[in-house]
């Protein structure tokens, strides 16, 4: 049972770390892009071929042949000043990747916060969510200390921490570290560091064990 537990947490915690990388990728790409284009772009002069009626500065326009010979039409959204410049003289100065002319950077863009704004959110929930799982599987817990006073044995299902007399404890648990000399125990809320003190550990990395030990 710890061992499906451990392995219910492990997923859980992979599960997060997998919605953090989907989460920031938008905004991580977005930022290389914006890094590529100033160190690899050329400044080109566009042709405006419409002004959008959508809410808001928006052009359409297309790049020379040299620089997009499908000659795509591309969108952006400006301020005011560029937009009314762009409509009297039909150009627009845009910064291009040539080899991809998907990646560009307009002279007066307006830059959307909705990415950024959305990952910051995202994340805060998911640390969010990250803290409530660390805190219930009950990592934050000091961790025991314990000496064996016998050899470690394979153990049966079940976590057991139950003292038998004075500071004398049974121990059982999965294990989750082996070490020369020790190997570490979870007790499912928290582990314990099992000192051998010249006693063998048969058990491996994931099995269970169980060992009579005096707490520290």
């Amino acid at each position: 049972m710890a061992s499906q537990m451990n392995r219910g947490k492990r997923n859980s915690l992979l599960l997060l770390v997998l919605l953090g990388v989907v989460i920031n990728l938008p905004l991580l790409h977005s930022t290389w892009t914006d890094s590529r284009i100033q160190a690899d772009g050329v400044d080109v002069t566009a042709t405006v071929v419409d002004e959008s009626t959508r809410d808001g500065n928006w052009l359409s326009f297309t790049f020379p042949e040299d620089v997009d010979p499908d000659q795509e039409t591309w969108h952006v959204e400006v301020d005011q000043a560029t937009y009314d410049e762009a409509q009297r003289t039909g150009q627009l100065e845009v910064r291009v990747i040539e080899d991809d002319p998907g990646s560009f950077q307009a002279d007066g863009e307006v830059e959307s916060n909705v990415v950024l704004v959305f990952t910051a959110v995202a994340d805060v929930i998911l640390l969010l969510l990250f803290l409530l799982m660390w805190r219930s599987s009950g990592r934050l817990r000091g961790q025991l200390r314990a000496i064996a006073l016998e050899d470690v044995e394979r153990g049966g299902a079940g976590v057991v921490l139950e003292r038998l007399q004075g500071e004398e404890y049974l121990i059982r648990g999965d294990v989750l570290e082996l070490e020369p000399g020790r190997v570490v125990i979870d007790l499912g809320n928290r582990s314990v560091v099992v000192l051998l003190d010249g006693h063998a550990n048969p058990v491996g990395y994931q099995q269970s064990a169980q060992v009579r030990a005096r707490l520290l």
